[in-house]
């Protein structure tokens, strides 16, 4: 019991985390557009590659595939749910990029494997 909670509560509060982010109505934001972009998105790169991997490591490192209908799953519904954020909005375009992510992590977790 104790170890499947270690595995699961990384997980768990990681999702708390992007909730909490995306619960935010006004994120701090770069003066220089082209800078906050990029900032933003590549933060969004990251979060859901460190999602995708802590759902492969709650399920003992087993059901990548899994892992990445997880990951993806929690995308869409974390733009959903900015939907209902004020000062916030859910972009599909995010979800992409979410996944793109998500794809960067599962290759490196493959050429880990290796």
């Amino acid at each position: 019991m104790k170890a499947k909670l270690s595995s699961w509560l990384p997980l768990i509060l990681w999702m708390t985390i992007i909730f909490l982010f995306s619960n935010t109505p006004d994120l701090p934001s770069n003066k220089i557009y082209f800078l906050d972009f990029v900032f933003k998105k590549s933060a969004h790169m990251i979060e859901f590659g460190i999602l995708t991997f802590l759902f492969y490591r709650a399920q003992g490192f087993k059901k990548l595939e899994t892992s990445i209908l997880l990951s993806w799953s929690y995308a869409f519904t974390d733009e959903i749910h900015q939907l209902f954020v004020p000062g916030r909005g859910g972009r599909l375009s995010d979800v992409f990029i979410d996944l793109l992510g998500i794809i960067i992590a599962t290759k490196l977790i493959k050429k880990l494997k290796r």
